[in-house]
């Protein structure tokens, strides 16, 4: 177990998620240097903050992370499972894209299962369920002003994808800082 985070004032934005294996960071790094090099006005996501995922919580302190934590442990019943890490992808599309990640393709259906689960605990802690379905990717750019279309030939230009063997679930704190958001590990679920 990790250490938890000190309750202040202002608490901490805390979410759920998955860490990336060495070889999918390279991956996903390799992507977005190629992307970068073509697409302007994006804020990229440094590789130390790259992950998958699963449930956004929002600002929160010490107090919340007992219960989050007993919502991860039960959905840690559905560990191990596997993700496809590669492909490019937007949100809400690569024509109008605020948001751009690769894809995580849930190829067992193992990371919707852990999702549900805490998503129904999260609701016994107090966060709202989620009102679209889950689609397991990893954030790698957000747009600064305005979208930015991402030409066709260019988003499936990034062939190559990697398996990421899933073994553990993370509560991840966010820290605004004036260099951007800076993401620590709280606690990890697993087996």
């Amino acid at each position: 177990m990790g250490t938890m985070i000190a309750a202040n004032g202002s608490g901490s934005r805390l979410f759920t998620g998955l860490l990336l294996s060495e070889e999918a960071v390279e991956l996903v790094t390799r992507i977005t240097g190629e992307l970068s090099a073509v697409v302007e006005g994006v804020r990229w996501v440094p590789a130390g903050n790259l992950h998958v995922t699963l449930k956004f919580i929002g600002a929160s302190d010490a107090g919340d992370v007992p219960c989050l934590l007993d919502a991860m442990s039960r959905a840690a019943k559905h560990l191990p499972f596997g993700l496809e890490v590669g492909g490019l992808g937007a949100f809400p599309s690569l024509g109008s894209a605020r948001v751009l990640w690769v894809g995580a393709r849930d190829l067992e259906g193992g990371a919707v299962k852990v999702f549900n689960v805490i998503d129904k605990g999260a609701e016994r802690c107090g966060v709202s369920r989620e009102k679209r379905a889950y689609t397991p990717h990893v954030t790698i750019g957000r747009c600064r002003r305005r979208p930015v279309r991402i030409p066709t030939e260019v988003a499936g230009g990034f062939a190559g994808s990697v398996r990421l063997e899933v073994s553990e679930i993370v509560l991840f704190s966010s820290e605004l800082k004036s260099t951007g958001a800076e993401y620590s590990v709280v606690e990890k679920v697993g087996l």
